[in-house]
């Protein structure tokens, strides 16, 4: 079912002009033709105050106006007229306008009233011009699928063009730049949970890597790409090939499938964000699909919808890791091991998006891809295409960059604070951490900072993850001293926590990583104590690494330069 119409606001009233199939006026009973042939025609005569009944109840009553939040007076009907399947004066704001005040069917037209369409014009009565005009249309119920489409007409002659399905809530049709933004944040974030391929895609990138460290890095790279795209998309740089969305789709699945692989077999940090930018680059035109649909209510404000979006896309990628990464960490320390648990939530997502990409594979076969003219339009675009593609490159340095920094064991970032989000979830998991806070940390590592059943647990964690690329050798001894002594135990516990072990960085728990670092103490000859060593971070910090007596380099010097 097609509504067309038509809204001009003028100095003294806001016109609307809206045509629909008489097909969807149902409890009107239009009087017939009784002479000649019993062919159900109209009875042309008799329709004119049937067609004000319709234009009152289909028409009229389903379209509300403000001017902000200011509610404006009920819609008058000014003029209605019956149409012919043929009429074309609605193609022009003009000529339908006076059509409809001026011309009307012929008596002797013999036609069903069903074929027909109806025009209304309709005024709404203003005291001064309004500045922020509002339509909130309710015409969803004039057939099982309506779309409508309207023009709006400025007085300085701009014509605005709107399409929508069904009722689309408040439609503001000349917009202030802050109500696109506000719009546009949150059309942002609800495509971003209404689309669960890019909700799993999200929850597969970070599922081994649940620290602060990783995290920053990753999301980063996928939140720049799919800037990139979203913005090139919008902007009219994207394919506009009908293969294209198809294509996009059907990466996208595809993208989910390779990351729970890589999950399965062991995930490394140095790849993970390289294939975050990658795919992120993808999913930018996924978005960008919703979004060349809303622009329409941008009004001038293409930019600022454009960010607007973007970044409710990132608040919501936000609220999600803040309720999956706690979820996440406590069901891998309470339910079930963190390897086999990665494994089995990634085998499950990469089960899904493997039929997600059959799927929408189909919707790519039948398509006849031509080969493209190799004209000089076409080597435009291949340049275009290379000057892009040498940009993403020096992106990618940059973030290399980034990532070697974040990488680091010097400058650590806190890990998140998993009580504040356990918080935000509403529930009390532990008390653990807030009895831990109330210890009072020890000031050097010779005094007792963890227990003798940590160290033991710590060393099967070691036996299990590390002894594979390390000896114990190599984290005791001088060797463990030139690098460690005087610094705070956080950058210890943060060095172990962010880089290993090697082949899959970040994937221990929690405890594990506690364990060894307390079995490493106990290899370096620092005693246990009655004290559990605590993974807070304020607690770590406080604890310096000493020894029996400090190292000493080459020539006896003490490695001041190695404290940094």
């Amino acid at each position: 079912m097609a509504v067309r119409a038509y809204v001009a606001p003028l100095p003294d009233r806001v016109r609307l002009l809206v045509r629909i199939p008489m097909d969807a006026v149902r409890d009107v009973e239009f009087p017939l033709r009784t002479d000649g042939p019993r062919d159900g025609a109209v009875d042309v005569v008799r329709l004119a105050p049937f067609l004000h009944d319709a234009a009152r109840l289909w028409v009229a009553d389903g379209i509300r106006l403000r001017d902000g939040s200011t509610a404006l007076p009920t819609p008058e009907i000014v003029a209605v007229r019956a149409v012919l399947p043929a009429d074309r004066a609605f193609d022009n704001w003009s000529t339908a306008l006076t059509a409809v005040q001026t011309q009307a069917l012929a008596d002797s037209v013999r036609i069903p009233p069903l074929q027909l369409s109806l025009d209304v014009l309709l005024d709404v009565p203003i005291t001064k011009p309004v500045t922020d005009l509002v339509l909130e249309p309710q015409w969803a119920h004039l057939g099982v699928q309506t779309t409508t489409v309207m023009r709006l007409v400025l007085p300085n002659g701009v014509k605005r063009y709107f399409t929508w399905d069904g009722d689309p809530g408040d439609v503001r049709l000349d917009p202030s730049w802050w109500h696109a933004a506000s719009r546009f944040v949150g059309q942002g974030a609800l495509h971003m949970f209404g689309g669960i391929d890019h909700v799993l895609f999200v929850l597969c990138l970070v599922l081994p890597f649940r620290r602060v460290r990783p995290l920053i890095g990753i999301i980063t790279a996928f939140t720049l790409a799919h800037s990139m795209t979203l913005a090139a998309a919008a902007l009219g740089y994207a394919p506009d090939a009908q293969w294209f969305s198809p294509l996009v789709e059907v990466v996208i699945a595809a993208s989910i499938v390779v990351l729970a692989l890589e999950n399965i077999v062991g995930a490394k940090l140095e790849r993970r964000w390289m294939m975050a930018f990658v795919f992120g680059l993808v999913h930018g035109f996924g978005f960008s699909s919703v979004l060349q649909e809303e622009l329409q209510f941008a009004g001038g404000h293409l930019l600022t919808a454009l960010a607007a979006f973007n970044v409710g896309v990132e608040l919501a990628q936000v609220a999600l890791l803040l309720v999956a990464v706690p979820v996440l960490d406590y069901v891998f320390a309470k339910m079930i091991p963190e390897r086999p648990g990665v494994i089995v939530a990634s085998a499950l997502i990469a089960h899904e998006a493997w039929h997600w990409m059959g799927d929408r594979s189909a919707a790519l076969q039948g398509m006849t891809l031509a080969w493209p003219a190799f004209d000089i339009d076409f080597w435009l675009v291949v340049i275009r295409v290379v000057m892009i593609l040498l940009v993403l490159v020096g992106l990618m340095w940059a973030l290399s960059g980034v990532m070697s920094r974040l990488q680091q064991p010097k400058g650590a970032v806190q890990k998140m604070p998993v009580l504040l989000m356990l918080l935000l979830l509403g529930t009390a998991l532990s008390g653990r951490a807030s009895d831990v806070q109330a210890q009072a940390a020890p000031r050097s590592t010779m005094a007792g900072v963890y227990t003798a059943a940590q160290a033991t647990k710590g060393k099967e964690v070691f036996a299990s993850s590390c002894l594979g690329c390390h000896t114990t050798a190599s984290h005791m001894g001088t060797a463990f001293e030139l690098k460690w002594f005087g610094r705070p135990l956080f950058d210890l516990y943060d060095y172990l926590s962010q880089l290993m072990p090697k082949t899959a960085p970040g994937t221990l728990t929690e405890d594990e990583y506690v364990w060894v670092t307390a079995y490493i103490l106990r290899l370096n000859g620092m005693p246990a104590g009655k004290t559990e060593l605590s993974a807070e971070p304020a607690w770590l910090k406080a604890v310096r690494v000493d020894t029996a007596k400090a190292p000493t380099a080459r020539g006896g010097e003490h490695t001041e330069r190695n404290r940094e």
